[in-house]
């Protein structure tokens, strides 16, 4: 499961396209397809690390609000002008914490940092995403790794 956090081309078949090292310090870009309000980058930097167990990368983005509230269904004219000024930097940390347990490894995310209440909302959405993510996508590269080992 840890190449499925650190190898870029593993990472990216889950998650998003991206340029990770896993040396701590390290820059980084994420990106995908750019999204209503969003450019698609995100900028990291590895702040902790430790081998099979441990990644933690700050997690910085320019955005607005209108894809989170649109994704929220709470997309209306009232909303729209509002919406689009909910965050500009969203400043937040990403972890992935491996803990062995029988019968295998338990992956424990957390994404931290979303302050004051206007960004409560996109923490709630962008959680609903790692669900997805973690749920459905990874899956499937685990399943495809464990038939190459």
């Amino acid at each position: 499961m840890w190449r499925a956090l650190t190898h870029p081309a593993l990472l990216g078949s889950w998650f998003m396209q991206n340029n990770l090292e896993p040396v701590l310090g390290h820059g980084s870009t994420f990106w995908m397809n750019p999204q209503k309000g969003w450019d698609g980058i995100t900028h990291c930097c590895i702040i902790r690390l430790d081998a099979l167990k441990c990644l933690a990368y700050t997690y910085r983005g320019s955005a607005s609000g209108e894809k989170t509230l649109a994704r929220a269904r709470v997309n209306t004219e009232l909303t729209d002008a509002p919406g689009k000024h909910i965050f500009t930097q969203p400043d937040t940390v990403l972890s992935f914490t491996l803990e062995k347990i029988r019968g295998g490894t338990r992956l424990l995310l957390e994404h931290s940092g979303f302050t004051g209440l206007k960004l409560v909302i996109v923490s709630l959405v962008m959680g609903m995403g790692w669900k997805k993510q973690l749920h459905k996508k990874l899956p499937v590269v685990l399943d495809q790794m464990a038939k190459l080992d």
